[in-house]
């Protein structure tokens, strides 16, 4: 069996080829079908490097996975650069205490996957999806019986970092290793270092340790299985059974948020269509139609108004919370507006030259998108948000680099 693994890296494949014979090398992603017409393997493995996966961490406080699943939609929406219909989606579910669950969504463009099935299809392969950050993950989860620690991998001008604690993938960030992003991308990696008393594993060159000014006492070196280059690491473990964590992509059906206004609508509709009816039932069949009608308003309410514990006419006190909370979705104590976009306004003065594209707010989530013009630029303004006391950064996206050599930024804040 001929199995050929790709590593996408920007525009360059790093190819591995095994078989009778092994091959490995490199070509311009420009080159692919030429490739497989060359080569037509039985088996063809795709491993996506992390600025092509969408990483994000979503908690609930329940773990019934058919809940999670149904609430999902709506708060991945939220959180991506664009609407859901444009990526596929896999998902790792990690119970946690308190009746709590904690859900890793990875996230891949459906075009990209499109892009690949094709070319399996056409020339006959099984194609399997991998990602670079989940492979180094489950390598150093099967390797070490440290839980929280930093994971660093170079390879040429290519940066992959993930952040683990307590045994659980916490972040994963790409950077860019050129000679014109290299001072950049080596500042903002020792700002995360700085900010996790974590040790930290290397896979890279000896020089990547001292341009990091990582302490010995911290640092954990790599060793690799004899013969097995660094560049070829994914490649390897793409085919060990214990890591083959194959990454399948699953659609998500649309989900959308459920406006206020419509749970009073229903409490209506089920009070009057009662009453509607009414005459025609015996007694007993109306007392027991109306404690069951009663139970579900009051099941609808505290699944709605979670912070109301004293229940005493759900219809009242719900018409109550509209009046107060006006239009807003289920949600409550969300902040203002109007106060949120003038508190985000102060975290960019004029002096600083970067934009805001996209704002979203989602109750106490907010998603920042926009360019920056350098990466010192940008983490200006992640330390204004840190010194706000106003927002507290859970999750800063890939970030990618226009023509211009404009910093591209996602960032997901949480109102305090």
């Amino acid at each position: 069996m001929r199995i050929c693994t790709f590593y996408l890296q920007d525009k360059k494949v790093i190819y591995r080829i095994t078989g009778k014979n092994i091959e490995e090398g490199e070509f311009n992603s420009s080159e692919v079908e030429a490739f497989l017409e060359k080569v037509r393997p039985d088996v063809l493995n795709v491993i996506i490097s992390k600025p092509q996966l969408i990483f994000r961490k979503i908690e609930f406080p329940f773990r019934n996975k058919r809940k999670v699943y149904i609430v999902l939609p709506s708060e991945i929406e939220d959180t991506l650069p664009e609407g859901p219909d444009n990526f596929l989606f896999s998902f790792d579910f990690l119970p946690l205490e308190k009746n709590r669950t904690m859900v890793n969504v990875y996230a891949i463009p459906t075009a990209l996957f499109n892009y690949w099935d094709n070319l399996a299809k056409k020339y006959r392969a099984n194609l399997y999806l991998f990602s670079d950050a989940l492979l180094f993950y489950q390598f150093l989860k099967q390797s070490t019986d440290e839980k929280s620690y930093v994971a660093i991998y170079v390879e040429d001008n290519y940066v992959l970092l993930n952040i683990v604690e307590d045994g659980i993938l916490a972040g994963s960030y790409s950077f860019e290793f050129t000679p014109a992003l290299r001072s950049e991308s080596i500042t903002l990696i020792k700002g995360i270092l700085g900010k996790k008393d974590f040790s930290v594993f290397i896979c890279a060159p000896q020089e990547i340790k001292e341009e990091l000014a990582i302490g010995e006492e911290k640092v954990r070196y790599i060793n690799l299985p004899a013969g097995m280059e660094k560049r070829y690491l994914f490649h390897h473990l793409s085919s060990v059974k214990a890591l083959r964590s194959v990454f399948r992509p699953l659609k998500l059906s649309g989900g959308k948020k459920l406006p206020v206004s419509s749970i009073v609508l229903l409490l209506v509709f089920l009070i009057v269509s009662f009453l509607s009816f009414s005459p025609f039932l015996k007694v007993v069949e109306k007392q027991k139609q109306l404690r069951h009608i009663q139970e579900e308003m009051k099941q609808i309410f505290i699944s709605t108004f979670p912070d109301i514990h004293n229940i005493v006419n759900p219809l009242i006190q719900a018409k109550e919370k509209i009046v107060k909370a006006g239009d807003t979705d289920i949600k409550t104590g969300v902040p203002s507006v109007l106060k949120i976009m003038a508190d985000i306004t102060l975290l960019f003065p004029e002096n600083i030259d970067a934009k805001v594209d996209l704002l979203r707010i989602a109750g106490n989530t907010i998603t920042l998108s926009g360019t920056a013009d350098s990466l010192k630029t940008l983490e200006k303004i992640k330390d204004r948000i840190e010194k706000s006391g106003r927002f507290t950064i859970i999750d800063i996206g890939t970030i990618s680099f226009d023509a211009r050599n404009r910093a591209n930024f996602n960032i997901t804040l949480k109102v305090d």
